[in-house]
Order: C-alpha cells, then sequence, then structure tokens
C-alpha cells in the first residue's frame, strides 16, 4: 500500500468560513490601498510631495518614504490574500508547504493565507534568525 499525503480535512463550512475571511480581509486591503493613495495615484502624490516647499524638504522626503512602504505593505499583504484565494480553491489547502501535514484550522482562520504550519513556521523563523545574526558578526 502506499503513503499518501494527507488531504485538506476542512468541512464545507470552515471552508465558507475561510473564503469569506479572505473575501472581506481582499476588500479592506482595496479599500485602504485607494486610501492610501487616493484619486491621484501613486506618481502624482509622489510628484506633489516634491513640488511642495523646501522648507520642510525633509519631513517632506520622510512622509513621502513612510507613505511608499504602508502602500507597499498593504499591496503584499493583498498579494497574499489573492494568493490564498486561489490556494483556497485547491484540494491541498491547509496543508503544510514545508512538511504536508495539516495546518490547524484554528491556525488558518486566524490567518488564512499561511503556508507553514506553526513548527514549521517556527523553524523557519529561527533559521532566518540566525542566519540573520551570522552576516551581523
Amino acid at each position: 500500500m502506499s503513503e499518501s499525503k494527507p488531504s485538506n480535512s476542512l468541512t464545507p463550512g470552515q471552508h465558507a468560513l475561510l473564503e469569506s475571511a479572505l473575501l472581506q480581509r481582499q476588500q479592506s486591503l482595496e479599500h485602504e490601498l485607494q486610501t492610501q493613495l487616493g484619486a491621484q495615484g501613486r506618481v502624482e502624490h509622489a510628484r506633489e510631495q516634491l513640488l511642495q516647499d523646501a522648507d520642510g524638504e525633509h519631513a517632506h522626503a520622510t512622509d513621502r518614504e513612510v507613505d511608499l512602504a504602508r502602500s507597499d505593505q498593504t499591496l503584499e499583504a493583498l498579494r497574499q490574500v489573492n494568493e490564498a484565494l486561489q490556494r483556497l480553491r485547491q484540494p491541498d489547502y491547509g496543508l503544510c508547504i514545508a512538511c504536508g501535514d495539516t495546518i490547524a484550522f484554528d491556525r488558518l482562520r486566524h490567518s488564512p493565507e499561511v503556508l507553514r504550519c506553526i513548527s514549521c513556521q517556527e523553524q523557519l523563523e529561527k533559521s532566518q534568525h540566525s542566519g540573520a545574526s551570522a552576516h551581523s558578526l
């Protein structure tokens, strides 16, 4: 008998709950992005910031950097949500991409876009942290 990978054990109700949460998060992030960029868009906003008085140039540059970083974070979160919505349609949604085990429903409910079980996520973070420490020496 061949070994089979664990299958997604989500009930239809759990699946619907996660899909609803992801769609709400997607809508919220899209609204947030529109608010951040305003009707002008990112390029026009940056141009306006550059044209303002030179007196507050440093403050404006800092504000501009913060605005751009915030919109980049929102775009990244939106990308993760969109990818999670695509994965949700696949039979292996809810399985850890590292070990193949089922990700706990409570973890998925809290963050439906996660890719790893807690154990594998902790190992990844630990290895990234120790790698960063080695580079800083």
